[in-house]
C-alpha cells in the first residue's frame, strides 16, 4: 500500500504546485487568466471577487490538495503521522468520500451552468476520472491497510 500512497501523493503534489503557480498569477498551461478560469474554474467561479480573495482561495486549495497527498503516506506509515491514528483514519475516510462524490458529480448535470465550455469537457474527460481514481486509491489504502 505504500507504493499506492506514493503514487497518490505523486499525483496530488504537482496539482497543489500548479494551484500555487495560479495563485501567484501564472496561468500556465493556459495563455491568460481568463482561459484558466474558463477551463478549470468552471461555472461556479465568481468573476467579481478581488485579486486578494482569489489568491487566498487558491492558496487554500493548494494547501488542501497538498495535505490530501500527505494523508495516504501517513496512513501507510511512509511518513510519520502528526495526528492520532483514529483521526488520521477518519480524515482519510472523509477524503475518500469527498473525492468519490466530487468525481461522480462531474458526470451529473445539476444545473444548466454545468455546460460551460471548455470546463464541462475537461471535467468529464480529465478532472472527474482523475478524482474518482484518487478516491479509489484512497479507498484501497484504507481497505487493504486495515488487513495488515
Amino acid at each position: 500500500m505504500t507504493l499506492l500512497a506514493l503514487i497518490t501523493s505523486a499525483i496530488l503534489w504537482p496539482i497543489a504546485g500548479l494551484h500555487m503557480l495560479w495563485a501567484f498569477g501564472n496561468p500556465w498551461p493556459f495563455k491568460t487568466e481568463h482561459d484558466l478560469a474558463k477551463s478549470v474554474g468552471g461555472p461556479s467561479l465568481d468573476h467579481t471577487i478581488g485579486a486578494g480573495a482569489k489568491f487566498i482561495i487558491t492558496v487554500l486549495a493548494a494547501g488542501a490538495i497538498w495535505v490530501a497527498g500527505l494523508l495516504p503516506l501517513m496512513h501507510t506509515g511512509a511518513l510519520p503521522s502528526l495526528i492520532g491514528e483514529g483521526a488520521l483514519f477518519w480524515l482519510l475516510v472523509l477524503q475518500t468520500i469527498v473525492f468519490l462524490i466530487r468525481g461522480a458529480l462531474g458526470y451529473i448535470d445539476l444545473a444548466p451552468a454545468s455546460a460551460h465550455e471548455p470546463f464541462s469537457t475537461y471535467n468529464r474527460r480529465y478532472f472527474s476520472p482523475l478524482i474518482i481514481s484518487l478516491g479509489l486509491t484512497c479507498a484501497a489504502i484504507l481497505i487493504f491497510s486495515a488487513e495488515t
